[in-house]
């Protein structure tokens, strides 16, 4: 069985990972680099980590796995007729494919955007981390898990950093949770502006609603977009991202999609660990062994600085304190969600009762 995967990100290594050996694997990858870790990039734009710890598979792993990688190869059309996938570099013909493409930065709208950076790749890195050794400072643009992460990690290793939000909340949580990780973050120097609206940039400064705020480097950290162009030059249905059911399959036959450029019921799931679980479950329905991924429960691992967050299942509302590290979010009797603060082993039990729906006391 030929199995085809697009995108050797999270979601397409552990697919071939999982299958390799019992399927007849090729990985198409339009970047010259075997899989490295997206996740831990902030960690080496601080300098906390060597380039080369950022590939957790060597090129003769994928041989040792008798996975066939073709670096450098860009997918242009799924011909479903014919069953071959259409590369710049040839057809690859396949029983199953599966579209693992996920997503790019998502960037500003605003005048003046070509002064601004955005962070996705480790080419992105590699020049963020040159201009940041010249400026010694940053403005990131964002309040979400990337531009905290970014925040925290650049402020640890001893850059002034500013970020800048439009809203008042982080995370999408409430004004008691944010506030916390403010001050985490705030504790080691980072400089918030936040309800400021971005109207433009130009090559010394970003201009807000609140003023102008002075710095050469900016990074755009807020949302990703779903790379779904190959399914729409291929007649695949797409919304924001590319339409799946609860097997992930798509509207082609023989076609699915995993990771930031798959939606169900307008949920992407939009981090390298949803990526990772989706190809498990996936590998398993390959093999025909049933098995079923929930869209509509989501949970992130963050660490900003030298602090950890989790966010598990629903975390709007009105919330409860259960200790001094988690608040966790309840609809009648039932828990649906907790945000866990510093504390790893409790969050992902935390997870493990919400996910099986166990009382939480």
């Amino acid at each position: 069985m030929r199995l085809v995967i697009v995108g050797n990100g999270p979601g397409g290594v552990e697919l071939a990972k999982s299958l390799a050996g019992e399927f007849d694997v090729t990985v198409v990858e339009k970047e010259n680099l075997p899989h490295y870790s997206k996740p831990m990039l902030s960690h080496y734009i601080a300098g906390f980590i060597p380039e080369e710890r950022l590939f957790p598979y060597s090129l003769d792993w994928y041989g040792g796995k008798g996975i066939n990688l073709l670096l450098g190869t860009e997918a242009k059309l799924i011909d479903r007729f014919r069953k071959v996938l259409v590369t710049d570099n040839g057809e690859v013909p396949y029983d199953v494919l599966v579209m693992a493409t996920g997503a790019r930065a998502r960037e500003p709208a605003i005048p003046g955007r070509e002064h601004i950076l955005t962070l996705r790749t480790l080419r992105d890195a590699k020049l963020m981390r040159e201009r940041l050794r010249e400026e010694g400072e940053v403005t990131i643009l964002g309040g979400g898990f990337i531009a905290l992460e970014l925040a925290g990690n650049l402020s640890k290793a001893g850059y002034t950093v500013r970020l800048v939000h439009r809203r008042k909340g982080l995370l999408g949580l409430d004004e008691e949770l944010s506030g916390i990780i403010k001050e985490k973050l705030e504790a080691v120097g980072v400089e918030f502006h936040l309800e400021a609206r971005a109207l433009g940039a130009d090559e010394d400064g970003l201009k807000t609603d609140r003023g102008y705020i002075k710095g050469r480097l900016k990074v755009c950290a807020f949302g990703i977009v779903p790379n779904k162009e190959l399914a729409l030059r291929s007649g695949i249905h797409t919304g924001r991202g590319i339409l799946v059911d609860d097997h992930f399959r798509t509207s082609a036959r023989n076609v699915y999609a995993i990771g930031d450029c798959a939606e169900l019921g307008g949920v992407i799931g939009g981090t390298a660990k949803a990526a990772v679980e989706q190809a498990k479950v996936l590998a398993n329905l390959l093999r025909g062994v049933e098995d079923r991924y929930d869209f509509s429960f989501r949970s992130a691992f963050f660490k900003f600085a030298d602090f950890s967050v989790a966010l598990i299942g629903r975390t709007k509302g009105k919330g409860e304190w259960l200790d001094e590290s988690a608040k966790v979010f309840r609809e009648g009797d039932k828990t649906v969600g907790a945000v866990v603060i510093g504390n790893i082993k409790k969050a992902f039990r935390l997870e493990k009762a919400i996910k099986e729906g166990l009382p939480i006391d």
